[in-house]
């Protein structure tokens, strides 16, 4: 049972590591902004194992050869829709902003072409247990096209009875009537786009969507029999101070949503030219945004929720959090899931798939995605094929970031090697955590500590053969606390 921050107005109460850690000390806001600073750095999100800047060139036919291998158990299906009518200025995504519907139709012939293209190379069609429409913004579809899109993918895989279809919703383009119709086509899954219900930030980054219109469909989705709504929030926005985000989160948790990403806003102007827009004056500090994330994590536990991982949250009892403590989740493009065990064919222009030890990601440009289609390609770029070494460490990332440990009996079972002597040289790099108390490190293994959870990237790059290998991939990577 994990302890839970325990904040007063002035911001030095303590935060316990886990009880059943070992680690007994407890570490007060100073001293875990201290922390912050000494253990600040670039890295890896560590979506997948290795990181995406350190995969080679691939071509279409080359998938299409690994799809074509025979292959057993459920599948992950994504598809991304690119589109926007406007930008907001904190985001990172592949996005096509237009204003207009014409680019839609020409892009949805490319993603049914390509769909059926990598159908054709599978022996068989394989059950879908998870569908995940994402973007961009997947209803910038209208009520026609997000018809065909289920159907023609519903035509082409075999759909499990009960499968999660879940979708990304922009709550500012999405009324009651749309929200029932994406029911009747059976998503039974929302997340809802929030960020922050602070009006100053809202206009900051050009995302304005009051309160009430948010729970007006969080309401809709609970009449309809929606199983889950998720709320994305971002932490360190211009104009964010603990008092603003703390009022953002008393409306979250007064609307319940059954799970809600805090994610870091990895401010990287060099990669996306249009944050060069935001004002930096009015970006919190770090302290600041350290204060933002410790108030919003506590408000989440005191309301019933549990901690997962690194920046997730569950209500108690939701799959996610019986997956958290069972051992049973998993981690890739989408987030965390619970889908143990099933590969992810990504469909679309920058989509991601995770197939059979192997990764791919297509063309980034829409009008080289849609030439690539056009031609009878299968338009992936770049991706790799994992070795017996990365699939050794993807299983230790797994182990850190969806069961907060990695056992050492586990590994020789699995993988047949001593992970003392193995990974002796992370074992070493692990040792200043251990002092500060984030981690626990033993003959039996790695436990990430309650306090280790905020430094979760920084232990997974302590296991990163890739870290160093190639110094121009460091300027991709956002900031780990």
């Amino acid at each position: 049972m994990s302890t839970p921050l325990s904040a007063t107005a002035s911001g030095s109460a303590p935060l316990r590591t886990r009880s059943d850690g070992g680690v007994g000390a407890s570490c007060s806001r100073e001293e875990l902004a201290a922390l912050t600073g000494k253990y600040e750095r670039r890295a890896p999100r560590y979506t997948s194992y290795p990181p995406i800047p350190y995969w080679g060139e691939v071509t279409g036919e080359r998938v299409g050869q690994w799809l074509e291998e025979p292959a057993e158990g459920p599948v992950s299906l994504y598809t991304h829709i690119p589109f926007c009518r406007e930008r907001c200025t904190y985001c990172g995504c592949f996005v096509v902003i237009s204003p207009h519907h014409k680019p839609v139709n020409a892009y949805l012939e490319a993603l049914h072409a390509e769909m059926e293209r990598a159908r054709s190379r599978m022996p068989k069609a394989r059950v879908v247990r998870q569908y995940h429409l994402g973007g961009g913004s997947p209803t910038y579809l209208d009520g026609a096209e997000m018809t065909s899109l289920v159907e023609k993918a519903r035509a082409l895989f075999d759909f499990e009875s009960g499968a999660e279809m879940s979708i990304e919703v922009d709550p500012r383009t999405v009324g009651q009537d749309d929200v029932a119709r994406l029911r009747s086509l059976g998503f039974n899954r929302l997340s809802l786009g929030v960020q922050d219900f602070d009006p100053a930030v809202q206009e900051e980054v050009n995302r304005r969507q009051p309160a009430p219109l948010v729970a007006k469909l969080v309401s809709a989705a609970r009449r309809l029999g929606f199983l889950s709504v998720n709320f994305d929030l971002i932490y360190g926005l211009p104009h964010q101070t603990r008092a603003t985000f703390a009022r953002t989160m008393e409306q979250v948790v007064q609307m319940a949503p059954d799970r809600v990403a805090l994610y870091n806003f990895a401010h990287l102007p060099h990669l996306f030219p249009h944050q060069r827009s935001m004002d930096t004056a009015v970006l919190p500090s770090a302290e600041e945004k350290l204060g933002i994330f410790l108030d919003a994590r506590e408000r989440m536990l005191g309301a019933g929720y549990a901690s997962i991982g690194l920046d997730h949250f569950a209500r108690n009892g939701d799959d996610l959090a019986v997956a958290w403590d069972n051992g049973t989740l998993r981690r890739n493009f989408m987030g965390y899931t619970t889908q143990a065990g099933t590969d992810l064919i990504g469909f679309g222009v920058s989509a991601i798939s995770e197939y059979q030890g192997r990764y791919w990601q297509n063309e980034k440009k829409l009008s080289r995605y849609e030439r690539q289609v056009q031609g009878g390609r299968l338009p992936a770029v770049r991706g790799m094929e994992l070795s017996a070494d990365d699939r050794l460490r993807q299983a230790v990332m797994t182990g850190l970031f969806c069961r907060g440990r990695v056992t050492a009996s586990e590994i020789k079972s699995r993988y047949g090697v001593d992970f003392g002597a193995y990974f002796g040289e992370a074992l070493s790099a692990l040792r200043p955590l251990a002092e500060d108390g984030l981690v626990r490190v033993t003959a039996a293994g790695v436990d990430v500590t309650e306090l280790g959870k905020l430094f979760l990237r920084n232990i997974a790059h302590a296991f990163d053969a890739y870290a160093g290998s190639n110094p121009s991939a460091q300027p991709l990577f956002s900031r780990t606390v």
